[in-house]
């Protein structure tokens, strides 16, 4: 199936001539107008009624798409972007993809009889190419997603190299070296990202990666429950678990002290998020903090500069923010117990 960009490449311009000449729109230049549709013709192209009908006008209503509502970090990023449209007379239509890219897709075909000021999609399961159909008609802003530094795309991410290298650093100073790692589903850049912190932490201090100590988890607490328990049947089991976020860190502190193990006595846990419920854990959880609530505020923020210009008519502009992350320490990472 043909798509915008195989039309604006066959007719020798740009996806925004294409989406003007799809409109209708008076701007486009005779010539151009002429090229486009003899290339919709000749690629059969069926314009995508999802992306034409996805227009600004004068809604007043944001969606937002997250890829697990039942993950407490996303309603604390849903609500620092709830509390950031509310304060600029806009409301936020909750999305919730399950990380599967057909709901995602039934969202954006929902969403398209809304008439909608913009989107936010974190971790967005549809490709670059459908993205980039629908920014013609939408101003989109991307959340956690891999892209060159000079894309055209609006985009958010978080320093989770940064974040992840302060958390084996922290590791490390207290001695430990068998450092097991719980890594999340690898779909997303900061899955990627965490995980290659990681690996190259242990490069850098001399210490041999071993395969047996990196289980795949899938951001629950029962994938975290179950990898602790495959790290205890190693002969050589790790003395420190860092979790790629707090809900499977809370699942395996919870299979250690089912085992018997004192944290941090005997063994050291460290998450990453700082989700409400890690003051709730004992002992409390040590982990890195992600600006989840910023995070919302600055997509929406972000956002409404977009539609402020394209409403007044001009240019198009893209940001790229990177946003940091702390430690947070509490008493679930001590000493290598000798």
């Amino acid at each position: 199936m043909s798509t915008m960009k195989d039309v604006a490449k066959r007719a020798g311009v740009s996806l925004g001539t294409v989406s003007n000449v799809l409109n209708n729109r008076s701007t486009v230049l005779p010539e151009n107008r002429e090229r486009v549709l003899k290339a919709v013709d000749e690629l059969n192209f069926k314009a995508n009624e999802v992306a034409r009908s996805l227009k600004t006008k004068s809604s007043r209503d944001i969606a937002l798409i997250i890829p697990d509502i039942s993950n407490p970090f996303y309603p604390e990023l849903a609500r620092g972007a709830e509390d950031a449209a509310n304060k600029a007379g806009y409301q936020v239509l909750l999305c919730n993809n399950d990380r599967t890219y057909q709901k995602e897709w039934d969202y954006i075909e929902s969403l398209s009889s809304k008439n909608i000021a913009g989107l936010i999609m974190v971790k967005p399961q549809l490709s670059l190419q459908e993205i980039s159909e629908i920014s013609c008609q939408l101003c989109v802003i991307l959340v956690d997603i891999g892209m060159p530094l000079q894309s055209s795309y609006n985009v958010i991410n978080v320093n989770d190299y940064g974040g992840f290298t302060q958390g084996m650093q922290l590791l490390y100073t207290h001695g430990h070296r068998k450092i097991g790692f719980i890594s999340g589903l690898m779909e997303s850049l900061s899955s990627h990202t965490r995980y290659s912190a990681y690996v190259q932490f242990l490069a850098q201090h001399g210490i041999p990666l071993r395969e047996e100590y990196v289980i795949k988890g899938d951001y629950t607490w029962n994938s975290g429950y179950q990898a602790a328990k495959g790290f205890m049947a190693i002969g050589d089991p790790p003395t420190a678990i860092f979790a790629a976020n707090d809900l499977m860190a809370i699942g395996c502190m919870k299979a250690l002290q089912e085992i018997g193990l004192e944290i941090p006595g005997d063994i050291s846990v460290l998450g990453y998020d700082n989700i409400e419920m890690t003051n709730l854990c004992t002992p409390g959880l040590t982990t890195i903090e992600q600006p989840k609530y910023d995070l919302g505020v600055c997509s929406v923020e972000m956002l409404l500069r977009r539609v402020e210009e394209r409403n007044a008519g001009k240019d198009k502009q893209s940001e790229h923010l990177m946003m940091d992350t702390c430690v947070i320490l509490r008493n679930s990472v001590g000493d290598v117990k000798v």
